[in-house]
């Protein structure tokens, strides 16, 4: 028990900006789980924040100021949106392998009020840039897999920790052309996920015949494609069958771009609505729900 981080009543109140009267009602009478200290105080672990969490419906809001942990400043940081700092120790964990401690970062990210998108976009995105600068001088081709590896495996983790809306019936297709882009259609598939969609996750160098396959003997109802740079490298090859398939069955095609430009590759794709960030993506889906 003693090398478990737990938390206070006086920082659970501060993570959710409520009353600690009101935590301590929720863990008295609505299932909010926790544990009494010889002196009677109660301690409530991290898993049992993010399952009460999940079965209310709710996110963290709040700053948590009394954080005291392996750095102390990384509270300061959080709570001053110094991502930057928060890159850096993530990199640092996951280039030592420090699983456990990555998964726990990741998840306070979470707890912080940060979404998926957001994560992704604010912290593993630039990180990822942070991994392709340093692979030629300071990191070794299997050491940068090591960072990427770590931090899928904490994202995984973290995924049944999200909140998400009831599902809403429907069927959406992930998928993207080029490579190296398995995390992105990862968070991308989990994004949907979170807005109660079932998604068909096809993975990275998938050709648009298979996509088009795929919609023609599967229930689809959505398909969005992550396309970044690798990706417009990709051959057009059955753009015009998967044009034809979306558009007979007035299925709705969303393309991530971030970063292509004018990629002439996607022209030819007849989309419904292109985004260059996972926010804005995500801000659309909460429309489609309603």
């Amino acid at each position: 028990m003693a090398s478990e981080r737990t938390y206070s009543t006086r920082e659970v109140a501060q993570m959710w900006n409520v009353s600690e009267s009101t935590v301590k009602r929720w863990a008295d009478a609505f299932g909010l789980r926790c544990y009494r200290t010889p002196g009677g105080h109660r301690r409530f672990r991290l898993e049992d924040i993010c399952e009460f969490q999940q079965k209310r419906a709710f996110e963290a809001t709040g700053l948590l100021t009394t954080e005291d942990w392996e750095d102390p400043e990384l509270e300061v940081w959080l709570n001053s949106k110094n991502y930057t700092r928060v890159r850096e120790l993530l990199f640092y964990l996951a280039g030592q392998n420090q699983r456990p401690k990555v998964r726990c970062l990741l998840e306070r990210l979470y707890l912080r009020g940060m979404r998926l998108e957001e994560i992704y976009e604010d912290v593993l995105v630039p990180l990822g840039g942070m991994v392709a600068g340093t692979a030629a001088g300071k990191l070794t081709s299997g050491q940068a897999l090591l960072v990427r590896n770590n931090i899928e495996e904490a994202l995984f983790h973290l995924s049944p920790k999200i909140i998400r809306r009831r599902p809403n019936g429907k069927t959406a297709l992930c998928a993207a052309p080029g490579t190296g882009a398995r995390l992105p259609v990862g968070v991308l598939s989990r994004v949907l996920e979170v807005e109660g969609w079932d998604v068909l996750n096809l993975g990275e160098e998938v050709s648009f015949r298979i996509m088009s396959e795929t919609v023609r003997t599967e229930p689809v109802n959505l398909v969005c494609i992550f396309a970044d740079a690798e990706g417009c490298k990709g051959p057009p090859d059955g753009i015009q069958d998967l044009n034809e398939v979306t558009l007979s069955y007035r299925i709705p095609v969303l393309l991530a771009t971030p970063g292509t430009g004018d990629c002439t590759l996607w022209r030819d794709l007849a989309v419904d609505a292109r985004f260059g960030d996972l926010r804005d993506l995500r801000k659309h889906l909460m429309k489609l729900s309603g």
